[in-house]
C-alpha cells in the first residue's frame, strides 16, 4: 500500500481504514513512552493517518527496550540493526518473521525449487533465519549453508549442483564473488532463481546479473532491519523499483520513506516510521497495478555499504572514545571504500600501530561493520588528517 505526501499538499493514494490505525494505537500505548506519544490521540479519538506524529528511529529503540522488559503473549526474534557492543540497535520481529504475507505478494518459489541459502547466520544478522522460513513457506526445500567458503567456492558449488539446487538466496559479497567466478570462466548453468535482498539492500546491476546468469531469473526484496521487508520486485520489474508489500503501508513525505505495519502482531506497533530513506513513487513496467516506489538510497548520516545501512555517527563516537583521536569523520569513496578520517591527539604518535589500534576498536564494537569488510579488510582504512574536521559525522560529496 502507499500514500505520497510532498510538502502541504493533500495526501493522496491508498489508505489504511481508520480502525486499523486505532488498533495498532491501541496496541502501541500498552508500552510507557508510546502511551506518552499518542495520548492525544487517544484522548480525542482521532487515528487518521494525517493525524498521526511521525515515530523516530529514536522513539522506536526505547519501545523496543520496554517491549523486550515486559514480553508477554506471542514469541518473537531479537536482531541487531547496528550500534556497538556498549549500545545496540535492537529490532524486535515477530517469529513468523512475516514470511507468509511475503509470500502472497512474493512467489518466486514453488514446492519443486531446492534453495541454498548462502546468507551467514552471525552477529544477530536475520536474513538467514528468513530465506528458511520463506522457503518452507513456499513449498520449496531448503539447504541453510551459511556463507560461501572462499576457499573452496567451486566445490561447494558442485556440491550444491549434485543436489539439484535451482535458486539461491545470497547477500551481496557472496554475489560478488559468484559474479566474478562466472566472468572468470566458472557458469552456474543450473541456477534458474537469484533471491537478493531482504535487510540488505544488493545493488548488483541487472544489467550484470542479466549477462553472468543469462538463464536465471532474479526476484529481489526492499526493506531495513527496523522497518522490516517494504516491498518487492521481480524479473520484469525496472531497476531499483519495488512494489510495497499488502501490509506495509509506505508514505514519501518530502522524499522521505515512512512504513505503518498494517499487523497487530508487530511489537512495538509500527507507526509511520521514519525509515531514514529516501525514495519517490514511480510506475514500474511490468504491469503491476497502483505506483511502485523507486529507491534512492538512505539518508545522511547513514550510508549503504555492503549492503548494510550504517550511521556513521556510531563510527565517529567508537573513534573519538579511544585516547589517541581528537575528532573523526566518514567519508565513502565512489569505489566503495569506507574512509574514517581522525586527528589525533596531541600527543598521540601517528603511525601503523596507532591507526591499527583504532581501526580494531571500531571494528571490534560495531554490530555491522565488522561483518562488511570481512571478506574486504582493505575497504575499510583509518586515515590520519592534520587539518580541523568538519561538524558532520559524514562529509558530504564524497560518495
Amino acid at each position: 500500500m502507499f500514500q505520497a505526501r510532498t510538502g502541504a499538499k493533500r495526501p493522496q493514494g491508498a489508505r489504511a481504514p481508520a480502525s486499523s490505525l486505532e488498533d495498532l494505537v491501541r496496541s502501541a500505548v500498552r508500552l510507557p513512552s508510546l502511551a506518552a506519544k499518542y495520548e492525544r490521540n487517544t484522548a480525542r479519538g482521532t487515528f487518521a493517518l494525517r493525524d498521526l506524529p511521525v515515530l523516530t528511529q529514536e522513539e522506536l529503540a526505547a519501545a523496543t527496550q520496554e517491549a523486550i522488559a515486559c514480553r508477554e503473549g506471542d514469541p518473537g526474534l531479537l536482531w541487531a540493526h547496528g550500534g556497538t557492543l556498549e549500545a545496540p540497535g535492537l529490532s524486535l520481529l515477530p517469529e513468523g518473521m512475516f514470511a507468509s504475507e511475503i509470500h502472497s505478494a512474493w512467489s518466486p518459489l514453488g514446492p519443486r525449487d531446492v534453495v541454498a541459502n548462502l546468507h551467514p547466520s552471525g552477529r544477530l544478522r536475520p536474513d538467514h533465519y528468513f530465506f528458511n522460513r520463506f522457503a518452507a513457506t513456499a513449498g520449496a526445500t531448503v539447504l541453510p549453508v551459511g556463507d560461501l567458503p572462499p576457499s573452496d567456492a567451486e566445490g561447494w558449488l558442485a556440491l550444491l549442483a549434485r543436489q539439484g539446487v535451482t535458486a539461491l538466496a545470497a547477500p551481496p559479497q557472496t554475489m560478488a564473488r559468484l559474479v566474478g567466478g562466472v566472468a572468470a570462466g566458472r557458469p552456474i548453468p543450473w541456477l534458474r532463481t537469484l533471491l537478493l535482498g531482504g535487510t540488505t539492500h544488493d545493488t548488483t546491476p541487472d544489467a550484470v546479473l542479466a549477462d553472468r546468469f543469462p538463464y536465471t531469473d532474479t526476484w529481489r526484496l526492499y526493506g531495513t532491519p527496523t522497518s522490516w521487508v517494504i516491498g518487492h520486485h521481480g524479473p520484469q520489474c525496472l531497476a531499483d523499483v519495488y512494489h510495497p508489500l499488502p501490509h506495509q503501508l509506505v508514505e514519501v513525505v518530502d522524499g522521505r520513506v515512512l512504513v505503518t505495519t498494517l499487523s497487530p502482531v508487530r511489537t512495538p506497533a509500527l507507526i509511520r516510521y521514519e525509515t531514514r530513506e529516501r525514495a519517490e513513487f514511480t510506475h514500474c513496467s511490468c504491469g503491476r497495478r497502483g505506483p511502485a516506489l523507486r529507491v534512492l538510497g538512505p539518508t545522511p548520516p547513514s550510508f549503504r555499504f555492503c549492503g548494510r545501512t550504517i550511521d556513521s555517527r556510531e563510527l565517529v563516537a567508537l573513534a573519538t572514545a579511544c585516547d589517541e583521536v581528537e575528532q573523526a569523520q566518514v567519508t565513502v569513496t565512489p569505489e566503495q571504500c569506507v574512509h574514517l578520517r581522525v586527528r589525533l591527539a596531541p600527543d598521540a604518535v601517528d603511525d601503523h600501530h596507532s591507526r591499527a589500534w583504532v581501526r580494531y576498536q571500531v571494528l571490534e564494537h560495531h554490530l555491522v561493520l565488522a561483518d562488511c569488510v570481512a571478506e574486504q579488510p582493505e575497504a575499510f582504512e583509518v586515515i590520519p588528517v592534520d587539518h580541523p574536521l568538519g561538524a558532520s559525522p559524514l562529509a558530504q560529496g564524497e560518495f
